[in-house]
């Protein structure tokens, strides 16, 4: 393996306190709009085991000479978990299990009421509007019960960048709903994605990426088995279990209820109008069932699902010539298509590392 890791190990505080070699093994997912996660295994008798604690941070960092890639952070998690065992030789070890820095937005909830204006409830604003709205008053101090959140905001690490109100205009709700899961819809819907950025020692920034987290480099970088950067590549339609038409319930009973009727991108007349009722008693107009039924159609959508282990050249190297967020082009088996590198995952033990990426159309 000519590529290099280290682990970096920080307190509460951001103060570095380890820099380990003696871990065994690790694998993380980095997820575009997701938490991710690290599993980090050391023998038991590492000093950094009886010392780590709940939201200590685990930073890998990665570098290739040889390819022209620098030391950089490839993941940053907090400890959450930690699982001691024994194998069949009776040989202790220690897993320390780290989510990504984006489950700390994870850990809240959309903790006002339904029809809270610009709360719980947006009215024709754009989605990274929406996106830092929700953020600043679900994870920041600006959530309090003055403000009619149900609980103050505990969370003192996170700040949301200024607002420059991109993406699409949207009628959205989400009382009740997990902070991350509600950013997920909007990002899905507003076309954009989203990060915390470490800014200091122990303090992350909401941003907000129009279009993608990444570049664009559709025509520069491309997978396929012409090219040698693949193996095991697959594509399947994905149609067997897809919903093309919504029926949105609104409010009202019987025959006094809202109801719309939304198609989806794949809908076609005859062969493929597969219904599915949606649930939207919390939307009042006909912009918000509109909203929940597109929203229900996008998560049914059938996509071209590609899959393939990475096959790391001189041309196409993960780090150099392209990224994780970045638009890359895809060609399997007849089918070429545009996709966002939506995941990154990374396992090094005795073996060396194997790297696997995700694509998702974008």
């Amino acid at each position: 393996m000519t590529t290099d890791y280290k682990v970096r190990v920080y307190d509460r505080t951001g103060t570095l306190k380890y820099e380990p070699d003696n871990w065994r093994r690790f694998s993380f997912t980095r997820t575009v709009n997701a938490a991710g996660a690290l599993a980090i295994a050391f023998p038991t008798s590492a000093p950094l085991v009886d010392a780590v604690a709940l939201d200590w941070r685990f930073e890998v960092w990665r570098r290739d000479v040889g390819n022209g890639l620098a030391w950089r952070c490839e993941f940053e998690g907090l400890v959450r978990d930690v699982e001691r065992y024994a194998d069949d030789r009776g040989e202790r070890e220690t897993s320390i299990i780290c989510p990504g820095v984006l489950s700390l937005l994870g850990r809240r909830i959309v903790a006002y009421k339904a029809g809270t204006a610009n709360r719980s409830t947006f009215s024709a604003q754009k989605a990274e509007t929406i996106a830092k709205s929700l953020v600043r008053r679900n994870a920041t101090s600006n959530g309090t019960t003055g403000d009619g959140r149900m609980r103050d905001v505990d969370e003192t690490r996170i700040s949301v960048a200024a607002d420059a109100a991109t993406g699409a205009t949207l009628d959205y709700n989400c009382a009740w709903q997990n902070l991350l899961s509600a950013l997920q819809e909007v990002a899905q819907l507003g076309g954009g994605d989203y990060d915390l950025v470490r800014t200091g020692a122990a303090a992350w920034e909401f941003r907000w990426y129009n279009g993608q987290r990444g570049t664009d480099r559709s025509a520069t970088v491309r997978f396929g088995l012409d090219y040698g950067n693949v193996t095991l590549p697959r594509v399947t339609w994905g149609t067997l279990t897809e919903a093309t038409v919504a029926i949105v319930g609104g409010q009202g009973e019987a025959a006094a209820r809202s109801v719309v009727v939304r198609n989806g991108a794949n809908y076609l007349a005859t062969y493929h109008g597969v219904e599915t009722f949606v649930e939207a008693m919390q939307y009042s107009t006909t912009g918000g069932l509109n909203t929940a039924g597109d929203a229900a159609l996008y998560a049914a959508q059938a996509r071209r699902e590609t899959s393939f282990e990475v096959v790391q050249t001189p041309a196409s190297f993960y780090g150099v010539h392209y990224d994780f967020g970045d638009l890359v082009t895809v060609i399997i088996e007849g089918y070429t298509a545009v996709k966002q590198v939506a995941s990154a995952s990374i396992t090094v033990d005795e073996y060396g590392e194997r790297l696997t990426i995700g694509t998702v159309d974008k």
